[in-house]
């Protein structure tokens, strides 16, 4: 039987001291700007990762750990093993450094306090009504002290909450007498803590050392801290895959004096795996259902402008023939997006100056009705877009558009848990275009990432550690799946298991996000309390 610790039974207001050490280091995380970059070919893919592991080094040789960084930005640092779990195998618990694309750097957040679900202020976003009316999952959220961004866009939650756990761990280890002795009768095994670069963008290049080293230092199992919900467990993931759909464009049709018409859309900033509880819409799907009811009144398809800040965002560019047809767009806009606007969406409409004879684009056309037939006239047997799935269904959703030597490219993101199921999906994908003679367009998909549910059924203790390290705690851990990917392939390639923990917060990659100090604290002594239920094994 395991030795009780000092933290059990749980009592928050014994960690009230860790309120301003939990902010502290998610602030000083936040305020770099770590996003990873597509386009570089360099490892890591941002010097921003770059001066994030140097300041981790710091940090973490402050807080007594032994400290390793490579040249790709990896970083160790290391704790011995405790009690009788000393000479046990060194459990991994990993985070990635970057931020997805869009993040921005804040170097102070806002704070509010015992939070009774109303809608919070975002200063630069006034409009957005985030409160537990519009998202009940926020209710998990009542009593707290919320942390929260401006509403302008993401600072970094994902996965920077999971470092700022990392830190909070750190310190309660190493600093006994700010810890209040609380730890010291605690048995752990030797701990790792480390953060990886570059996987919001998938690239794997950095990890093949890095888990060499570790199955060469007798590693064999690890978490990822990057999940979403509190305290939740994940063994299951999405198998992956990229679909690319792409039309020539056809000889530009000549259109008579009309009235112009630019629509920008702003849309409901979602990551895929909240795409369904936080109400996603993006301009992909707009356009598609202002093309549909606003064609029949005349209007044409001029162009199509995509976002490069957010995927969600786009501009259109219609040709009305008359002012009236042009009140028929309104119309559509009214009953497509402006219900969305408390969720974040924004929109304007406005004459725009045609420096050219105006001409519509027929192969725009031809792939928005080719979309229209895919999303809202198909009887599939799953559900397609993200905002329409959840739990344990995929999704098939249309995510870029974007014209360029001469064609329109329309890419989808595939994701199924079942590997079968994600082939069909791009098989009926592929048979719903018309890839004719006429149209001359093309289809192909690629996988990205597989399921490692298969692979960690023989590590069922990651699950036991972490429902009964919660337990211990008096809180309730919960095993689900992760509707997206954690980038732990190498790891499990070489013979270590990682499974994935949730840190704690709202809204990955959105303006919304917001977590609380409660959650902070609560997700640090978690992983303490699973690190020692570990040694009981």
């Amino acid at each position: 039987m395991s030795k009780q610790s000092s933290i059990t039974p749980f009592n928050l207001e014994q960690f009230a001291w860790l309120k301003s050490v939990v902010l502290d280091h998610l602030e000083t995380v936040v305020a770099i700007h770590s996003c990873s970059d597509e386009s570089s070919t360099s490892i890591p893919s941002s010097q921003g990762q770059v001066e994030l592991t140097h300041l981790l080094r710091n940090r973490f040789i402050e807080l007594n750990a032994q400290v390793e960084v490579d040249d790709f930005a990896n970083i160790i640092a290391r704790y011995p093993g405790r009690g009788r779990g000393v000479n046990q195998a060194p459990i991994a618990l990993m985070i990635h450094l970057d931020t997805a694309h869009g993040t921005i750097a804040i170097p102070q957040l806002n704070q509010s306090q015992s939070w009774e679900g109303d809608a919070l202020h975002f200063e630069r976003n006034p409009s957005l009504k985030v409160n537990i009316e519009n998202y009940p999952s926020l209710q998990q959220f009542v009593g707290h002290t919320i942390i929260h961004g401006f509403g302008d866009a993401p600072f970094g939650l994902d996965d920077k909450l999971g470092l700022t756990h990392l830190l909070t761990l750190a310190t309660l280890i190493s600093k006994p007498t700010e810890s209040l002795d609380l730890l010291n009768d605690l048995d752990l095994p030797p701990i790792w803590l480390i953060g990886r670069p570059d996987e919001e963008i998938g690239r794997d290049e950095a990890l093949i050392g890095l888990a060499e080293k570790l199955h060469d230092a007798g590693v064999t199992r690890g978490y990822t801290i990057d999940g979403i919900e509190p305290f939740e467990v994940n063994i299951a993931n999405f198998f992956a895959g990229k679909a690319l759909f792409k039309v020539p464009q056809n000889e530009r049709v000549s259109l008579p004096n009309g009235v112009p018409l630019k629509v920008t859309l702003g849309g409901v900033n979602t990551h895929g795996a909240t795409a369904h509880a936080e109400g996603h819409r993006g301009a992909i799907r707009w356009l598609t259902e202002l093309w549909r009811t606003s064609k029949e009144h005349g209007l044409r398809l001029c162009n199509y402008e995509a976002s490069t800040e957010r995927e969600c965002d786009g501009i259109i560019y219609f040709w009305a023939p008359h002012l009236e047809a042009g009140m028929y767009l309104r119309q559509a806009l009214t009953q497509y997006v402006e219900p969305h606007i408390s969720r974040g969406a924004s929109l304007s409409m406005e004459e725009w100056q045609v420096e050219e004879e105006p001409s519509a684009d027929s192969s725009l056309e031809y792939l928005v009705d080719c979309l229209n037939t895919i999303l809202f006239e198909s009887n599939f047997s799953y559900p397609l877009l993200a905002e329409d799935s959840s739990g344990w269904q995929g999704y098939s959703h249309p995510a870029q558009l974007s014209v360029n030597d001469e064609s329109w490219t329309l890419s989808w993101r595939l994701r199924d848990f079942e590997l079968e199921q994600l082939i069909n999906r791009a098989t009926d994908l592929e048979q719903s275009f018309n890839l004719d003679e006429v149209t001359n367009g093309s289809f192909e998909w690629s996988r990205q990432y597989d399921n490692m549910a298969h692979r960690l059924e023989s590590a069922p203790e990651l699950i036991t550690w972490a429902t009964q390290g919660a337990e211990n705690l008096g809180l309730e851990a919960k095993v689900m799946p992760i509707r997206g990917g954690t980038g732990v392939d190498p790891f499990l390639d070489r013979g270590i298991m990682v499974a994935n923990l949730g840190t704690g917060y709202f809204s990955p990659e959105s303006e919304k996000e917001l977590t609380s100090l409660e959650f902070m604290i609560q997700h640090a002594l978690w992983l303490i309390s699973l690190l020692k239920e570990s040694t009981a094994s």
